[in-house]
């Protein structure tokens, strides 16, 4: 059987969200991130002024129900993990031209991607470390059932955590494509078919 695609709408990247604007309880601040669905914004609470990240999805997957699914799935599998690796989910919902977004944690630091570019090189020791947690938190995953499908350096967030020995504390980000069970996914029903690629 040959492989297919997941047809993705064609988006110009237009999102509803804009600076400024309340989603919610938090008064959007600033673009700091775009991927192929939508856009990642800096937030900040309207009364207790605490930070956070909002992820908004373009209007064209917007209108499209999979990948409304897809992104309430994301929001659904790291609170049904519960782990302190993942970043933290506070609020999911939608706009009123149903526009879906997910208000998270906001984190100070940098990507293992980014980490990697610089000087010096993380060292055996630092990176045994972030590999424990990274296998904590997968391993805390799976015991749910659910696999993230797209663990990779830009989805691992290093974090300031003076408790910890490396100085650093991993966060895993981004589970718009991991695999839920049926029981476990809004849908009801796996969502990626078998042949199909992301």
């Amino acid at each position: 059987m040959p492989r297919q695609r997941v047809k993705a709408p064609l988006s110009g990247g237009q999102c509803s969200v804009k600076v400024g604007q309340l989603v919610g309880n938090y008064r959007v601040e600033e673009v700091i991130g775009r991927g192929g669905m939508g856009v990642v914004f800096r937030a900040v609470h309207k009364d207790i002024g605490r930070k956070a990240a909002i992820k908004a999805l373009d209007r064209d997957f917007a209108r499209d129900p999979e990948f409304v699914t897809r992104f309430l799935n994301e929001a659904r599998a790291v609170n049904l993990i519960g782990h302190p690796g993942l970043v933290e989910i506070f609020e999911f919902g939608c706009l009123p031209d149903e526009t879906p977004y997910i208000i998270m944690e906001f984190l100070s630091g940098q990507s293992l991607a980014s980490r990697l570019q610089k000087s010096p090189r993380p060292t055996l020791v630092e990176s045994l470390e972030w590999c424990r947690q990274v296998a904590h938190a997968m391993s805390a995953a799976h015991e749910k059932g659910i696999v993230h499908r797209d663990l990779k350096p830009e989805n691992i967030f290093l974090v300031p955590d003076p408790v910890n020995a490396s100085g650093l504390r991993v966060k895993i980000l981004d589970f718009g494509i991991a695999k839920l069970r049926p029981e476990q996914s809004v849908g009801g029903a796996a969502m990626t078919r078998a042949g199909t690629t992301m």
